[in-house]
């Protein structure tokens, strides 16, 4: 089932909005959390330190006034002085309650509105079934929130029994707070629908920009499927974007390259098959039509194109087989063997024509085996294409040299004593359809790099030294140790 596609305008602004949702829940939750804390612990303390204030007050004024028979320790006025005093020092209002949660003083010395809201306070207070003397906590009145402690007032007298008990009414409005925390809330709000505005047009702005970039790499890619392979140039803001841009120039110049060496490849394939092919025809024709009086040797030039001609398919297939495995698109087969008796075998086939044009091949090796890791076929066919450019060239011999050049590396040494390689030919001799004035086709030395390449080799060709004619081709090959090798 294939999924609906969205545009990467609309993924990339998504993905900030739910950024942005959740980092706007996280923040609001975390707010609400600190303010409420705050409140709270701000509220209790100021609500604690009252009362230790309030408690002291009424230690000091107990001790400096004298008792009096059948009268209490504390004067209605000097509570009042003392809730006065309280009152006046903080946020925290104070009351003098009785055991009934009837407000005893202040009798009324402050606004209407604030003896209606002590009364209300202090009968909520009784409604929730909240103990006097104890830390009350919060009372909720409508959407009203109060912090209320109450405390037994002037415990030493109310213990000897001289007056009925009452309580110290202490509470804190936390409206300021909640309408400070509401102010807060507002601005938070602005500034996040704010972020929320710019992330979204900063989400714009960067997803045109990519999708620009993206429609320029597309388009690119459209012209190298259509077989335009010309290099583009690009700048773009993101580095990955420019890899992108730079790799796929490579691509399009590797792809380019290959395009024409394969014009080129099938334009000398068609050049080289034609000729042997006309010579075939034309003395087929002269047998047909009885122009030869001498039919054999017509026959003969007939088998030898043939000859020719299967040899060069053979090797273009063989070199097309190599471009394909270069490119990972098909795994050759390879094993470990004795690169001696594979020389040998080359020597040994190869030894036939040159007795016929009387040459001679000599192969020299070390006593040990010299074991490498590759394709039997392919080597064999490599190493018979240079014996057989040898042969064609050379004077009166062929040297095959075997040398171990370190524990994980052999030379194979392949030299004639012709005349050796022209100036001109020596850069471009292992390029496809490359040949000299006694060349053929010019495909088995190009066959001769893609199998050495494929085998992780080198092969070079150069001009004998020391005064001797003739040409060389050095061929390096990894070897296999012997405990790897079994």
């Amino acid at each position: 089932m294939i999924k609906k596609k969205i545009s990467l305008r609309l993924h990339i602004f998504l993905s900030f909005l739910i950024v942005f949702l959740i980092s706007f829940a996280v923040i609001i939750f975390s707010f609400t959390i600190v303010v409420a804390n705050y409140i709270q612990n701000d509220s209790n303390d100021k609500l604690k330190i009252t009362e230790d204030k309030a408690r002291i007050l009424a230690a000091q004024k107990v001790d400096d006034r004298p008792a009096l028979p059948g009268q209490t320790d504390n004067s209605d006025m000097i509570k009042e002085r003392i809730i006065e005093s309280l009152s006046g020092s903080s946020d925290v209002k104070v009351a003098l309650i009785n055991s009934d949660y009837s407000i005893d003083l202040p009798s009324f010395s402050g606004t209407a509105n604030e003896l209606a809201v002590t009364k209300s306070v202090a009968s909520q207070l009784q409604t929730d079934n909240k103990n006097l003397g104890t830390n009350a906590g919060v009372v909720k009145i409508g959407k009203f929130s109060y912090y209320v402690s109450t405390f037994l007032f002037d415990e030493s007298n109310f213990s000897r029994g001289l007056y009925t008990p009452q309580y110290l009414f202490l509470y804190l409005d936390s409206s300021p707070y909640l309408q400070f925390a509401e102010s807060l809330y507002d601005i938070l709000i602005f500034i996040l629908l704010t972020a929320l505005g710019l992330s979204l047009l900063v989400s714009l702005a960067v997803s045109n920009s990519i999708i620009r970039s993206i429609r320029k790499l597309t388009d690119f890619a459209s012209k190298i499927g259509s077989g335009i392979f010309k290099r583009q140039d690009f700048s773009f803001f993101d580095r990955e974007l420019d890899i992108l841009a730079a790799d796929m120039n490579v691509m399009a110049d590797k792809l380019d390259a290959t395009d024409k060496e394969q014009k080129t490849f099938f334009q000398n394939a068609s050049h080289e098959l034609r000729t042997p092919l006309m010579s075939i025809q034309g003395y087929a024709e002269g047998i047909r039509y009885k122009v030869f009086e001498d039919q054999d040797s017509a026959a003969d030039v007939i088998i030898s194109e043939s000859q020719r001609l299967t040899g060069m398919v053979e090797n273009l297939l063989s070199i097309s087989r190599m471009d394909t495995a270069s490119a990972g698109r098909v795994t050759i087969q390879k094993n470990v063997f004795d690169l001696r008796e594979l020389l040998e075998s080359v020597v040994e086939k190869m030894r036939g024509s040159a007795l016929l044009s009387q040459k001679n091949i000599s192969l020299h090796f070390p006593a040990d085996a010299v074991h490498v890791f590759g394709n039997e076929n392919d080597l064999f066919r490599a190493f018979e294409n240079i014996v057989s450019n040898g042969l064609r060239y050379a004077q009166t011999c062929v040297d095959l040299t075997v040398t171990l050049k370190s524990s994980d590396q052999v030379i194979v040494s392949i030299s004639d004593d012709g005349k050796g390689i022209s100036d001109d030919l020596l850069p471009i001799i292992f390029d496809r359809f490359s040949h000299g004035e006694d060349g053929k086709h010019g495909i088995g030395l190009a066959l001769v790099k893609a199998i050495i390449l494929e085998h992780k080799g080198t092969v070079t060709a150069a001009n004998r030294k020391d005064n001797e004619s003739g040409a060389i081709f050095e061929v390096k090959l990894n070897v296999v140790s012997t405990e790897k090798a079994f």
